[in-house]
């Protein structure tokens, strides 16, 4: 109120200490007349959360009192502005460790208009506004946020021209005080292709703000003192575990470590082999497709291409399932590329997937007579076999032939002949049965295409691969309890879209042989591997071989070790860090995988190159694919288990060869194996 508004005795002037919180900072200007004196100082009230600094409280002056004549205020009075140089100053307010900090005024102003003025803390200067209130006995409050330093503050109002509202008293908040840094996302590994750009980022709170420290191995890098760290170009000499320490006055606290690996060159797409999965939507080809998405990185995806067969006689294409696959693809990408190069980006494996022929009154039909001819899926089919790209076409046919069928047809009958028989030579075609006419009629009528008609996959990945003949240690691998615990449980979403609940991939072993296992099976598929082991028996078609007198262990004797290695690869899809997973070893033989031998001949082979990208302790076996190769004798192999030293004597049979495998196999969990196929010919 004005000052012929005040009444004009009991006018007190108190000044008192508050309770110091902290430690104070005194206000830089001086006050314009002298404090007025005052008796008693009560303390000011504090609580957990706040505390209230009462107007009497502080030091007053330029004309500015403390008085009690209007009614609702706390404490013992008010202050009471001069129209110009009035002003009211509260000291030692608490700043804890410092920081914006929420202040809260309790004022009246019945003046009937918003009265401005200047508020400092600790000598900033600042505009402050007080709306009007309905009365001078109407109490209200306004709230703004303030900087504080650490300890004792200082908060003074000042009026600069007109009269200020009445202040009864101030409301500071607690202040937090220092707090020690707390990191609230660790830095992620990477793994990457020599030139990369890498970035790794920490984020941490902590009062004062933390500043930040880079290591690599444990030992500081210098100028990397910021929340991230790039590296441009990475190098070999790069990789390595990265950590970050993160430190404030009230103490520090150093990140997990964060694994750079770094492939010493891009992963060659030259040398990966290209498939085409054609798929005709059945709950089983759903599970395939997870896997085989898991193993994307292994290969070039050059198509997939929905079609039907006399099971699923119209197909699936309309239920988008492979695009719900995609986006689940597309959340664990960033983890499987950190454990390894080459996954593709999932706006190029959209960019592939085609409609074939899903007419079930084609099923039985030659492609001259099919209703449905040209589609997008047959056109993919086309492009791709006269395309420019030296590699051979695989083509794993999961349910019906037919549009494969009629894009043979087509360059057959419609294009010229040598590209026709261009497109036929590099082309490798593996059917999980004949599930429609298109696979007998290509056998029929192109015989330059090497097709395998596989069908001892039966009861070992199918329907029935737990009462099939496989081992019963073989079994174990294709269990409820595996697939829950390796796959659907816990693995990210990729592998909880999985629909069966035991494994039952009747398709997968199509597209086996073209994983990066060492076997290399994609050269030829008759060289046998995860894929089986076909012969061929009538010009370029292939039926199933026997191992060991067994025409289903061609197919069960690897599922232990593609098992645990796709275990591993879904471990991949939730693991941050290279750390957190095992990766296969790396199958090495010294001395060449081709090699011309003489009869009677010793020889040795050697291990030593083999190494292992996690640390882990390697064991070695050697054994002979005797019914992979084309020799008659049934050889030993002299310290079969020895990383070098292992060796051979050559048989007296000119012109054949002997395949030998390498086995290598981690400690790591779960145990991964890599091969390396050593073939001598016998000169």
């Amino acid at each position: 109120m004005s000052r012929s508004e005040r009444a004009a005795t009991s006018r007190r002037r108190r000044v008192r200490a508050a309770t110091a919180l902290a430690v104070a900072v005194m206000v830089a200007a001086a006050p314009a007349a002298p404090a007025a004196p005052a008796a008693a100082r009560p303390s000011a009230v504090a609580n957990a959360a706040s505390t209230t600094y009462e107007a009497e409280a502080g030091t007053v002056g330029g004309g500015t009192t403390i008085d009690s004549n209007n009614g609702g205020y706390t404490g013992t009075g008010f202050a009471n502005f001069s129209a110009s140089g009035g002003w009211l100053q509260i000291g030692d307010i608490a700043g804890g460790g410092g920081g914006a900090t929420a202040v809260t005024i309790r004022f009246a102003n019945g003046s009937g208009k918003a009265r401005t003025g200047r508020l400092l803390v600790n000598g900033t200067p600042q505009t402050i506004t007080f709306a009007t209130t309905s009365t001078w006995t109407a109490w209200q409050t306004t709230s703004l946020t303030v900087s504080l330093i650490g300890g004792a503050n200082t908060i003074r109002f000042e009026s600069t021209g007109q009269d200020l509202a009445n202040v009864d008293h101030i409301v500071v908040a607690a202040a937090a005080g220092p707090a020690a840094p707390v990191i609230t996302t660790q830095p992620a590994g990477h793994r990457v292709s020599a030139g990369a750009t890498v970035t790794f980022t920490v984020a941490a709170t902590g009062t004062p703000a933390p500043t930040y420290q880079w290591r690599r191995n444990g030992a500081a890098i210098g100028g990397a003192t910021g929340a991230t760290f790039t590296i441009a170009g990475a190098q070999p000499a790069d990789a390595g575990d990265y950590t970050v320490v993160v430190t404030n006055a009230a103490g520090s606290v150093t990140s997990s470590p964060a694994t750079l690996v770094v492939d010493s060159a891009p992963p060659p797409t030259s040398g990966r082999p290209r498939v085409i999965a054609m798929t005709d939507g059945e709950v089983d080809d759903r599970s395939s497709m997870v896997r085989f998405l898991t193993y994307a990185s292994d290969y070039d995806v050059a198509g997939i291409i929905q079609t039907n067969s006399r099971y699923q006689k119209s197909g699936h294409s309309g239920e988008k399932w492979i695009e719900g696959q995609l986006d689940r693809y597309q959340q664990v990408l960033p983890n499987m590329r950190l454990h390894k190069a080459g996954y593709p980006d999932t706006a190029a494996l959209r960019a592939v997937v085609r409609v074939g022929n899903e007419n079930s009154g084609d099923l039985a039909k030659p492609p001259p007579d099919m209703a449905t001819r040209d589609t997008p899926g047959s056109q993919l089919l086309i492009d791709r076999l006269l395309d420019n790209d030296p590699r051979p076409v695989h083509v794993a046919v999961w349910g019906g032939a037919n549009t494969a069928a009629y894009a043979l047809y087509k360059l057959k009958t419609q294009y010229p002949a040598d590209r026709y028989a261009y497109a036929v030579s590099r082309l490798w075609i593996y059917c999980i049965w004949y599930q429609d006419g298109g696979g007998q009629w290509i056998e029929d009528n192109i015989p330059g295409a090497k097709i395998y008609e596989a069908y001892k996959w039966d009861n070992v990945w199918d329907y029935q691969s737990l009462t099939g003949p496989s081992p019963d240690y073989v079994k174990a691998y294709m269990t409820q309890s595996w697939l829950d615990m390796n796959v659907k449980q816990n693995h990210g979403p990729l592998g909880a879209v999985v629909p069966q609940t035991y494994v039952s991939e009747g398709d997968t072993p199509s597209f086996l042989p073209m994983i990066d296992n060492g076997l290399t099976q994609y050269a030829d598929y008759t060289l046998g591997g995860w894929g089986g082991r076909p012969v061929f028996d009538a010009g370029n078609h292939m039926t199933d071989g026997v191992d060991d007198g067994n025409a289903n262990k061609p197919f069960w004797r690897w599922i232990p070790a593609a098992q645990n290695d796709y275990a591993a690869r879904m471990d991949w899809q939730v693991a941050t860090r290279f750390g957190d997973a095992n990766h296969q070893p790396v199958a090495r033989v010294a001395g060449g995988l081709a090699r011309t031998v003489s009869p009677g001949q010793t020889v040795t082979l050697d291990a030593t190159p083999s190494t292992d990208p996690d640390g882990n302790a390697l064991t070695y076996k050697w054994w002979q694919y005797a019914d992979a190769d084309s020799v008659g004798a049934r050889l030993t192999i002299t310290n079969d288990s020895a990383r070098t030293g292992a060796s051979l004597v050559v048989p007296n049979e000119p012109g054949r060869k002997i395949h030998v495998i390498l086995e290598v196999t981690d400690n790591g969990s779960p145990n991964l194996t890599h091969y390396q196929r050593v073939v001598l010919t016998i000169g």
